[in-house]
């Protein structure tokens, strides 16, 4: 099967997709949790030893398959926002539907499966258009005008191009050469010289002013307090279960006087005297 066919294929179904939930960010960043969290119940929770990411499961919930999806926020965001959306092409069904465009005749392997998941995440959250006029503008703020770069002077640039698109060192190297921003030989010695390149990164990363190579250690599941609230309303749990999963949330309570304010909606702007605090 030629790649240059699902490649193709795999941008035809993120136009599809974007048109279909009405998408219109062209950079996602970390956008792409909240769009993760429209499709499937999400469970953020920091686990240090752990190598892997995230990943998703399906299970039967009153009769019903639904789509869980655990992203492990002690890793870096940039590395959170890649595993939020390579999860999100496996709720797609993405692989699927481009084996499909693409009229293969060969049932689709576990590798092939994770290859256009994984490129579905790199042309979801670094369109080819945008990141090409992007590094190179960075290439010229930076006064990089000739074809020859120096290294440390191209590892500064693909830090910026981390931060532009808050995603990790790794994608950014294999985005380029997928771009064709860089030959066969400097993605071969960017890969072979990987160790030492990424101490560059590291360094490079902490000299901004962002929030690359940080650990979110966020532990939370969107609406659990709502729901933690109810089941202690209700009595649907003990207390030990409630005050256990209190802990393991960090969910803290908040006094509240139930104050009602009586808000008037206005049907147009008329009228505002400009002194607004």
């Amino acid at each position: 099967m030629e790649w240059d066919k699902i490649v193709k294929s795999i941008q035809d179904v993120i136009e599809q997709i974007r048109e279909e939930y009405v998408i219109k960010n062209i950079i996602f960043r970390d956008d792409v949790f909240r769009i993760l969290e429209k499709y499937c119940t999400v469970l953020y929770y920091p686990i240090q030893e752990e190598k892997n990411c995230g990943f998703h499961i399906k299970k039967i919930v009153n009769n019903d398959l639904e789509d869980f999806v655990y992203i492990n926020t002690a890793k870096p965001i940039e590395e959170q926002v890649f595993t939020a959306a390579h999860e999100l092409g496996h709720i797609w069904n993405v692989a699927s539907e481009v084996w499909s465009k693409v009229g293969s005749k060969e049932p689709l392997s576990r590798k092939m499966e994770e290859d256009i998941t994984n490129r579905f995440a790199a042309e979801l959250l670094m369109p080819c258009d945008v990141f090409r006029t992007i590094f190179f503008k960075n290439m010229k703020d930076m006064g990089i005008n000739d074809s020859k770069v120096k290294v440390d002077d191209l590892v500064r640039v693909i830090v910026i191009q981390m931060g532009d698109f808050m995603v990790p060192y790794e994608a950014v190297r294999k985005r380029l050469r997928e771009t064709e921003i860089i030959n066969n030989n400097v993605k071969d010695y960017l890969k072979k010289n990987q160790k030492e390149i990424l101490k560059k990164v590291a360094i490079y990363s902490k000299d901004q002013n962002s929030r690359l190579e940080s650990e979110t250690m966020i532990k939370t599941i969107p609406g659990i307090r709502t729901l933690v609230e109810r089941a202690a309303k209700i009595k649907s749990l003990d207390e030990v279960s409630l005050k256990k999963i209190k802990n393991d949330f960090d969910i803290q309570d908040i006094t509240s006087k139930d104050e009602i304010l009586n808000i008037f909606l206005g049907e147009n702007c008329d009228g505002q005297d400009g002194s607004i605090d």
